[in-house]
């Protein structure tokens, strides 16, 4: 499960690639595996498009380990990836077949693994994430900072912390707040990015990130 602090971090990495209204929730609809998910958009959130959707593709691009199943900016900025490095979410599955699981199952497992030393150092990965970053937008990418485990509930275990990313096209940390859970038997790890200089920042990302979360359920309706 080292996955799950890892490619946390790339995610909130890959917003170097990008420079730097309330509105109706939208529906959003995606599939893990043989499992159709249901859900909707944070209130004033949209799918990207356009050069938006292009940056957004290459952020997906980093991530070689799992898919990106949905990324939500604000709505104002869905069409430009101007402004992009903060203020998204992003929800991410394992691209490994992962066998079917109970939600309180996964949490149980999560919460004996990332007691383990390397994840609460949290800053264990940042060799490989560098490198997948740095290959997939074509400059060096550094990484400082941790994510770390936050705890759990019946809903998520939490990923947190704050990075510093620092390359040729940009240099600038990010709070990220992350929830991993279990929707239909699947495998999800919702995430929440924003600047870190907001009061209580990583706090606020984790509850972003659960509140997004707990929307999400089976199409036809199977058991968490």
């Amino acid at each position: 499960m080292m996955t799950a602090i890892r490619w946390a971090i790339v995610a909130a990495a890959a917003g170097a690639a990008m420079p730097g209204a309330a509105l109706a929730a939208d529906p959003v609809d995606f599939t893990v595996g043989d499992v159709a998910i249901t859900g909707s958009t944070p209130e004033g959130y949209c799918t990207p498009t356009g050069q938006a959707k292009l940056a957004a593709d290459l952020l997906a691009k980093a991530d070689l380990e799992n898919h990106t199943s949905a990324m939500f900016i604000r709505c104002e900025l869905r069409d430009s990836a101007k402004d992009m490095k903060y203020d998204y979410y992003l929800i991410k599955s394992p691209r490994a077949t992962v066998p079917p699981l109970k939600r309180a199952d996964f949490i149980a497992m999560m919460v004996k693994e990332l007691a383990l030393p390397a994840y609460q150092e949290g800053d264990a990965t940042f060799g490989a994430v560098e490198e997948g970053l740095s290959d997939a937008m074509g400059t060096k990418v550094d990484l400082s900072g941790a994510i770390k485990p936050r705890g759990n509930d019946n809903v998520c275990i939490y990923l947190g912390g704050e990075v510093t990313v620092a390359s040729a096209i940009a240099t600038y940390p990010i709070a990220v707040g992350g929830c991993g859970t279990i929707v239909g038997g699947k495998m999800l790890f919702v995430y929440s990015y924003d600047d870190p200089a907001k009061p209580n920042s990583v706090a606020v990302q984790l509850r972003r990130a659960r509140a997004l979360a707990d929307k999400l359920t089976a199409a036809d309706g199977r058991a968490n």
